[in-house]
């Protein structure tokens, strides 16, 4: 809704970014969520950079694609990510990004910092999520080349999801809101070592365009793993 955009105008952001500039940086590497493109998270890009940060993407136009093809390409742009300057990166993704975040840093332990995950429904992820948008995803299911489809594995999502919790030693920022009409707010928050839920106020669709979303995501991404956070 375009109520939830607002706060763009309000001018929290360039206060935000102004109080955060200093410090250290990190790379970051982001991943839209479901029928989204990079461009949906470029704001948010654009102020992270703006404080110093290195930010990467995987080139998605629009994130509809079997999660096992998304998962490989999102590999090797984190591979790339982490290899250009040789250290680990903050992977943050937005609603279907986030879960895809969580697998990479499950797959890729020496490669990830800091997952932060913005309105992800990481418990039961379709069965928490809005019906429009489980009929929409349910409908552009891909084929499998080996044979089958998504469809035939839709409860890990194509292998992209696990119920279990990532290593401890990656710290996870959980970032959800009650105001959430998208997923089920409570199907975001998960508990462990090095694992923290913050409440926002924002809407699911305007999560990367809140200043308080922002505040939140400069602050971890300086902030090395296993540093006193809630839950570690």
């Amino acid at each position: 809704m375009l109520y939830e955009f607002l706060p763009l105008n309000a001018g929290g952001w360039p206060v935000s970014i102004a109080a955060s500039h200093h410090g250290n940086t990190s790379k970051i590497m982001m991943i839209p969520g479901f029928m989204a493109g990079d461009a949906s998270l470029y704001p948010l890009a654009a102020a992270l950079r703006g404080m110093g940060h290195r930010v990467f993407f995987a080139g998605i136009w629009s994130n509809m694609d079997c999660p096992r093809r998304t998962m490989a390409r999102l590999s090797k742009a984190l591979t790339d990510a982490s290899s250009a300057g040789r250290c680990k990166v903050v992977v943050l993704g937005h609603s279907l990004g986030g879960i895809y975040a969580r697998e990479l840093a499950r797959r890729h332990p020496h490669l990830v910092e800091r997952t932060i995950l913005l309105g992800s429904a990481i418990r039961r992820p379709l069965d928490n999520s809005n019906p429009f948008v489980r009929m929409w995803f349910m409908a552009t299911r891909r084929f499998h080349h080996e044979g089958g489809s998504c469809l035939d594995h839709l409860s890990s999502l194509c292998g992209a999801h696990r119920a279990e919790p990532v290593s401890p030693e990656i710290a996870q920022t959980i970032i959800y809101s009650r105001s959430d009409a998208v997923v089920d707010w409570r199907s975001c928050i998960e508990s462990g070592p090095n694992i923290e839920a913050i409440e926002v106020r924002a809407g699911h669709n305007s999560m990367p365009f809140s200043p308080e979303v922002l505040a939140i995501v400069a602050a971890r991404a300086k902030t090395p793993a296993r540093s006193g956070e809630p839950g570690s």
